[in-house]
């Protein structure tokens, strides 16, 4: 018996022969309990294998999906047809799985990948459909960025290219709003790859960069490009926090636990022996457990004196999202906790009747990315908005020099966007340091 066929196929005809395929099968197959089964008509939906590719953009720390109109899901989809997957697509005869990955990727998305990983094989509908679906995982920088992306217009294709945070791919995840299939494989896997590989973005090298307006008038915005603890001479750098002013730990990667590290007392072996900053934030907390969003709390630079810094300003801007759910940040908050920062500073400043006293410059994180869940895109505006509020309303205010800081490329392009849309700013020659001369600075002051 072991000799004998497990399926037996009496007939195969097609029914349908376009685009897609449509046979029909007559066939018989081993039941379990060792017996062939009587004869069955099946309909066999034949429109060849596909790929699918799960892209992960390690400049921005999101990944990229897209999303098009879809007429089979219309009558059922709550989008109406719109439907957002990972980037997919046919492959071409000739094509190999990897080949037609890397190709539908640079349509669909306009990222050029080179080694997409193979994540899983899988039917798409084995009841009714041959189709397999070949999905891989690929990591990409801002480099590469070849190509418009959008999808074959030439083929009809109309596709928005949309970059989300890991966060919200999750919580859509845990949700079960995801309706493609191809994602939520993708997804699993990718919350499995981030706790054992998680992907670092690629710092700037060291650097500034100022704008001012045409007219020579006003303060200097610009951006500190790089780590933030490869940044010198600026008085007062801002630290994005929780609302219960806990910083983060030593051996974090966000501004909160660079400036901390940063500001405490080490050893020669780099081992903390005071954690300065830390320790006068919890002071200067008191027995509050927790403070409002857009609350200054200021603390002492430590170690960061080493650096030019004169104080820190600690801003509660994101909120606990619950337990073990880490913190979020509202967009609609950004601009009310960059200008409470900048009104804090200004009022300190007021306060100093001896010019030397004052500070002249201004250091401001991307508030809300990272930990927060929001992208550069969202946040960069914004705090641009809150520094021209500010202007507008304090024109003679003493802040000489506002600095964002962009740690990679993805962070810079958005803050240059961001400050170059402001009306009449330009960007000053490089070595070009914005600095008035002194007279000049003497009469202004007079």
């Amino acid at each position: 018996m072991g000799s004998d066929p497990k399926v037996v196929v009496r007939s195969r005809r097609r029914v349908f022969d376009g685009f897609f395929k449509l046979d029909e099968v007559r066939f018989s197959h081993r039941q379990y309990d060792g017996t062939m089964s009587a004869d069955k008509t099946s309909l066999v939906f034949e429109r060849g294998d596909a790929v699918a590719v799960l892209v992960f953009n390690r400049d921005t720390g999101h990944v990229v999906l897209v999303e098009q109109f879809k007429v089979p899901v219309l009558d059922k989809s709550p989008s109406g047809g719109w439907i957002t997957e990972v980037a997919a697509g046919m492959l071409k005869p000739g094509e190999t799985p990897v080949e037609a990955a890397i190709r539908e990727t640079r349509e669909e998305t306009g990222f050029q990948i080179t080694d997409p990983e193979h994540i899983a094989t899988f039917f798409s509908s084995p009841g009714g459909s041959s189709e397999r679906i070949f999905l891989y995982y690929a990591v990409v920088q801002e480099a590469d960025r070849v190509a418009p992306g959008g999808g074959n217009r030439a083929e009809g294709e109309d596709i928005r290219t949309i970059e989300i945070t890991p966060a919200e791919v999750f919580e859509q995840l845990a949700a079960k709003t995801i309706e493609d299939p191809k994602l939520v494989i993708a997804a699993y896997h990718l919350k499995d790859r981030l706790k054992i590989e998680p992907v670092k973005p690629k710092p700037l090298p060291t650097g500034t960069v100022r704008f001012r307006h045409a007219s020579g008038k006003g303060p200097i915005i610009g951006i500190k490009t790089g780590p933030i603890l490869t940044v010198r001479g600026v008085d007062i750098w801002v630290n994005s926090e929780n609302t219960d002013m806990m910083m983060d730990r030593i051996i974090g990667r966000t501004v909160s636990a660079n400036i901390r590290y940063g500001g405490a007392e080490k050893n020669d072996n780099g081992q903390i022996v005071s954690d300065v900053i830390a320790d006068d934030l919890r002071k200067e907390l008191g027995r509050r457990s927790f403070v409002r969003l857009g609350t200054i709390i200021e603390t002492v630079p430590g170690a960061l004196r080493e650096f030019g810094v004169k104080r820190v300003l600690h801003v509660a801007s994101v909120e606990g999202a619950g337990p073990g759910k880490g913190v979020r940040a509202d967009p609609s908050t950004i601009e009310t906790s960059v200008g409470k920062v900048l009104d804090k500073a200004d009022k300190r400043n007021r306060g100093f009747r001896v010019l030397s006293k004052r500070d002249r410059s201004i250091l401001l994180p991307l508030i809300g990315c990272g930990d927060g869940g929001l992208s550069v895109n969202q946040v960069a505006p914004r705090i641009v908005a809150a520094i021209q509020t500010y202007l507008a309303t304090r024109p003679d205010q003493p802040l000489g020099e506002i600095y964002l800081l962009a740690y990679t490329d993805v962070d810079y392009r958005a803050s240059e966007r961001a400050i170059l849309e402001m009306d009449g700013f330009v960007r000053l020659p490089d070595g070009d340091t914005g600095a008035v001369p002194a007279k000049a600075e003497a009469r202004g002051r007079g």
